[in-house]
Parts: structure tokens; C-alpha cells; sequence
């Protein structure tokens, strides 16, 4: 029944569409990172506040727009894009739940983290940024959440 439990959760990222819409959205991000990088590799100006004034070196522009422009770039992305996993296991937890398998969901996470030697405690703001699934307990929080919900709307 566990089983059935994890793969009703699976089954939950499929009915949202959990799969296509990040692929989307890296779609576009990768060819807005195209554009400007087409943009940025002609631009003298940029060159030359690091130091080439006379010349292009395309290495270099490589270095330079990679490392010190899309690098903060990609770190607030990246921010982002574990945001929005996260709020997608959330869903995938609710669907599952939604199902009737809540309890079974619970008891097969905390097996899953006990398999896998998972700390179960983890600093929130840390968490958040870089952990792409939920910590255990806020997970059972809020599938607790949800089953609560659930039994006071029937």
C-alpha cells in the first residue's frame, strides 16, 4: 500500500504537469542566456572595463560574461527553480492525499528517510535555497494539513 502511496504522489506530478512545465521555462531561460550572450560577446564597452581596449579575445569574453554576468544570474535561477520544486512535491503530496493515501504517504517517507539516512532537521532559510524536496518534517506537516482538511470538508 506504500508503494501505491509513492506512486500516487508520481501520479500527482504527471496530472499537473510537473514534467513539461519546468522544461518550458528552461527553454526560454536558455535562449534569453543565448541572446544576451550574442548581445553582450560584440560589446567593446564591457571589454574594455576589464582591461581590453585594443582588442577582443573571445576567450576571455567567454570568461567574462559567464563568470561575472550570468553567475549571479544563474544563482537567482537556480533559487527559483528549486522554489518552484518544491511547491511541486507540495502539490504531488496534496494529490496524493487527495486519493486517500495520506497515511500510507507518511509511513513510506519516513521509511524512504530512514533507508536513505536522511537528517530529518534542517535549517529553514538553508533548506529553502537548496534543498529540491521538502525536509521530512514539514512534509508530514503538511500532508497532516491536507488530511485534516480533507476529513473537516466531508
Amino acid at each position: 500500500e506504500e508503494v501505491v502511496a509513492v506512486l500516487g504522489h508520481e501520479l500527482g506530478h504527471w496530472y499537473h504537469g510537473h514534467v513539461w512545465k519546468p522544461m518550458i521555462l528552461n527553454q526560454f531561460l536558455i535562449l534569453g542566456m543565448f541572446y544576451t550572450f550574442g548581445i553582450l560577446v560584440t560589446n567593446k564597452k564591457m571589454l574594455a572595463d576589464f582591461g581590453f581596449v585594443d582588442e577582443q579575445p573571445t576567450l576571455i569574453s567567454l570568461l567574462v560574461i559567464f563568470q561575472f554576468i550570468f553567475s549571479p544570474f544563474n544563482r537567482v535561477m537556480s533559487a527559483v527553480s528549486v522554489y518552484i520544486t518544491r511547491c511541486f512535491e507540495f502539490q504531488a503530496d496534496r494529490f496524493a492525499v487527495g486519493l486517500g493515501l495520506g497515511e500510507k504517504l507518511q509511513s513510506s517517507l519516513v521509511k524512504l528517510v530512514t533507508d536513505n539516512l536522511s537528517f530529518p532537521l534542517a535549517d529553514k532559510l538553508f533548506s529553502t535555497f537548496n534543498y529540491s524536496h521538502p525536509p521530512i518534517l514539514e512534509r508530514l506537516a503538511a500532508i497532516r494539513a491536507e488530511m485534516s482538511k480533507k476529513s473537516k470538508s466531508e
